[in-house]
């Protein structure tokens, strides 16, 4: 399918040329998480990932053309469509527009602006907020930035108090290419999602980040089975020659993940992991094996298996009064895993004396998809300065009395640090240093690296 960024929009956007007071020739916008999120902070990141894959390429004939059709199929006129802007982009071969955002990366309160849209040509000043259904699409890899960051922040004081903050990186997987709602979404939120963590099955994020970011390997995984590897090995028997196999084929200095509730997680366990053979080959390698149940409350079920292995290997108890299953076996939980339940588990297991080194979890649906829509962080752009012919600039706000918490602010913007380091948004002409810099400009493009990013997102856990 190729991409038309003219009809990338709302319907209704295309008519708003005729409808913006006579003689507009400057409109600017901004973006923001409104009061009312579901955290009082968001990890701003993605912009870079939609000014890559929506405006960096050159308006066609081809596409002007097609968009005048849908419109006019769409509407049943042609009065709608302004072709004659269309074809001055056309001629310039950028978009007249320049864009801010803040760092990608920091740590941001709601309401502060995110980012700024302002048009540079006068002519293209109608048709300016059309671009704002594909900008606003930098609501989903925030919000699932936001969320993968509150999780870190959850589990690194578990990971203080219980074991090594050195395991904290992979400590949540992402398991949800498959479940996400296109190939775009797990690419974008995929790729949000490791900007805190690194454990990922996700390649195609993996790929987003170093065609658009400029880092490759970002995403760490494993040797890992699946149940159409384990079930067709068969029961019985057949699960032993499963796990010989793994343990034939991998490295000894590898880590495999072993999915072990193709038929009874607690018979796997106790009698195939458990059983002479299978024990002295894991005790003699170095390599370390986590062993995934899924099946089951994954509370009740984990428990079950770490004492199981705690009988099996033993255990020892480490420098923090935490006990750790030896030889290097760990479990994984894959199902039932979202923000929630994670952080859950993790303090479950620390109350039954268990280490969070013990632990790791993948999570799917829970992490790109369960639960995150726009208005999960309150994501709104908004018109808040023009201008007329006459040069006169006029303030554009709305201040809705029956709900206060979607007031839109007016005027140009800075965002600044004050004394105490606090970020804060500012009139345009005021003192301090603007943290918003300039992303895209009339056809340029200043991205950061994804280590400048990380440098950033970092900051925001001490």
């Amino acid at each position: 399918m190729k991409e038309n960024l003219l009809l990338d929009t709302d319907a209704y956007k295309l008519t708003h040329h005729l409808q913006y007071p006579k003689g507009l020739t400057k409109l600017y916008s901004y973006a923001e998480a409104r009061p009312g999120s579901r955290f009082n902070t968001v990890s701003w990141f993605g912009l870079q990932m939609i000014i890559a894959d929506h405006l960096l390429g050159k308006v066609t004939n081809e596409m002007i053309d097609e968009a005048e059709e849908f419109s006019f199929l769409t509407f049943g006129n042609h009065n709608f469509f302004n072709r004659e802007v269309w074809e001055r982009v056309r001629d310039l071969g950028y978009l007249p527009i320049n864009i801010m955002e803040l760092p990608e990366g920091i740590e941001v309160p709601i309401s502060t602006p995110l980012l700024t849209l302002e048009s540079t040509e006068p002519w293209f000043a109608t048709t300016l907020n059309a671009l704002e259904s594909v900008l606003m699409q930098v609501w989903y890899p925030t919000t699932i930035s936001t969320n993968s960051m509150y999780i870190k922040k959850a589990l690194l004081p578990l990971f203080e108090k219980s074991g090594s903050v050195a395991g904290l990186d992979l400590a949540v997987n992402d398991f949800g290419l498959r479940g996400a709602s296109s190939l775009q979404s797990a690419q974008r939120g995929g790729a949000a999602h490791l900007l805190h963590f690194r454990g990922s099955d996700n390649l195609a994020a993996d790929k987003v980040i170093a065609d658009v970011y400029g880092l490759k390997g970002r995403a760490l995984s494993v040797w890992a089975t699946e149940h159409s590897v384990a079930t067709s090995y068969g029961p019985d028997r057949g699960e032993i020659d499963y796990v010989n196999s793994q343990l034939d084929r991998a490295g000894d200095n590898d880590i495999i993940s072993i999915v072990i509730d193709s038929y009874d997680s607690i018979n796997f366990v106790r009698n195939v992991i458990g059983s002479k053979e299978i024990k002295n080959r894991i005790i003699r390698r170095s390599g370390r094996i986590v062993l995934r149940p899924d099946s089951g409350e994954p509370q009740e079920i984990d428990l079950q298996v770490l004492d199981i292995l705690a009988d099996i290997f033993g255990t020892d108890v480490n420098d923090k009064g935490y006990k750790v299953i030896n030889h290097n076996v760990g479990i994984i939980q894959g199902d039932g895993m979202n923000r929630q339940t994670i952080i859950e588990l993790y303090r479950h297991i620390l109350h039954q004396g268990w280490s969070a080194d013990n632990l790791i979890v993948g999570s799917g649906g829970g992490l790109l998809q369960e639960g995150f829509d726009r208005d999960t962080e309150r994501f709104a752009i908004k018109a808040s300065y023009g201008e007329l012919g006459d040069g006169h600039g006029f303030l554009i706000q709305k201040h809705p009395k029956q709900d206060p918490t979607k007031n839109s602010k007016s005027g140009r913007f800075k965002v600044i640090r004050d004394s105490n380091r606090r970020i804060k948004t500012v009139a345009i002409d005021a003192e301090g240093n603007n943290l918003l810099k300039t992303i895209y400009e009339n056809g340029n493009f200043y991205p950061d690296s994804f280590q400048e990013i990380l440098k950033r997102a970092n900051i925001s856990l001490d």
